[in-house]
């Protein structure tokens, strides 16, 4: 950051490169939508060049990475609703891509059982209210720490706890009601 702020194009480069699908995984989780996820991160990493100057590298870059991108996605679904554009939970096929295909060198049917499971939990997810699915993204999906949670959505470190502990329940909820879960039971 300090690189870019000196004006540093390759330091611009070298962010984009290594954070760049992560940042467009997480604005596509949001709007399950590629053309909208594109366009806001790479809004995204203008402001970041934009705005360098101002970084102060206080805690992990990936906290600050990630809370700039979540108030950029707020803001763009605050512009979105003011257009009466469809609301970004109603959009058709939400697969949400932080759980891919089964690794390759499974037998056919765990692969087959295994893609159909991670299916069921990308649906299940994006079935989740907003404020229990952002939580659950951060969590399960990218790997974040609680605190890093409440600072990158500016909430407290209960709060945090709480919406996991819910979003927790109401996915093992959703997931109980599938039929892939009927048929583990029996």
């Amino acid at each position: 950051m300090s690189l870019m702020a000196a004006g540093d194009l390759a330091a611009f480069d070298d962010l984009m490169k290594g954070y760049g699908a992560a940042a467009q995984r997480y604005a596509y989780r949001v709007f399950r939508d590629h053309q909208i996820a594109e366009d806001v991160c790479q809004e995204f990493f203008f402001k970041l060049f934009r705005n360098a100057h101002r970084y102060e590298p206080v805690g992990k870059f990936t906290t600050y990475f990630y809370k700039v991108l979540h108030n950029l996605c707020l803001d763009t679904l605050r512009r979105m609703n003011r257009k009466s554009m469809p609301d970004f939970q109603s959009f058709e096929n939400p697969v949400l891509d932080g759980l891919g295909e089964a690794p390759e060198e499974l037998a056919p049917e765990r692969a087959a059982h295994l893609n159909e499971e991670r299916k069921l939990v990308r649906e299940a997810i994006g079935k989740l209210p907003n404020s229990l699915r952002r939580v659950i993204v951060l969590r399960e999906l990218e790997g974040f720490k609680y605190r890093e949670i409440a600072e990158i959505l500016g909430l407290s470190l209960n709060e945090v706890k709480v919406l996991i502990h819910r979003g927790r329940k109401a996915l093992l909820r959703i997931l109980q009601r599938s039929p892939l879960f009927e048929r583990s039971e029996s």
